[in-house]
């Protein structure tokens, strides 16, 4: 339990240095729409390429902090059917739904893997009033699904050996 946790706090080490490059991103694309703005609107030049930056940035923001949010239990969940069930079953259900979310992403980072080596192999660029490449984004996304899958199957261990994540106190609406 004790490696499994020294892992768990590694590998959140790693999601926290995502989320933060996820943070600056996020802060440069605001920074980047409010000059394209005022250049707009003060001297009618504005910034070449905001779009296509902004929305090349925007799967960068949203794949690079998934994982992390996971970590975090920032994730939607419904416990309908699961908050009066018993401990162990509780449990279980829990660890079941990880791995579920486990196969799932790890699907989608494979689908993602190919799609980021198709785009590298055929050298797709963004067209549009600026060109680059865009399989560099592609790959992140990859990345990005693949650290959630990761994230899910550490949470999934976790739970089932016994340990408590951060989400563990549900929150119940009435």
């Amino acid at each position: 339990m004790q490696t499994l946790d020294l892992l768990r706090r590694k590998f959140g080490a790693l999601l926290i240095f995502c989320g933060t490059v996820s943070g600056v991103m996020l802060f440069a694309v605001m920074l980047l729409v409010v000059a394209n703005v005022l250049m707009r609107y003060l001297f009618n030049q504005p910034v070449t390429g905001t779009l296509e930056l902004t929305e090349s940035a925007l799967p960068l923001i949203i794949f690079l902090s998934l994982a992390l949010t996971q970590m975090r239990g920032g994730h939607i969940k419904v416990v309908l059917l699961t908050q009066h069930l018993p401990k162990p079953l509780e449990r279980a259900a829990r660890v079941l739904a990880m791995l579920a979310g486990f196969v799932l992403f790890a699907w989608a980072a494979y689908a993602g893997w190919l799609m980021a080596m198709k785009s590298f192999s055929i050298g797709e660029l963004e067209r549009g009033s600026i060109r680059f490449p865009i399989w560099p984004i592609k790959f992140a996304i990859f990345l990005g699904l693949a650290l959630l899958a990761i994230q899910f199957l550490l949470d999934a261990i976790w739970v089932a050996a016994g340990g408590r994540l951060d989400d563990d106190k549900h929150e119940v609406l009435e």
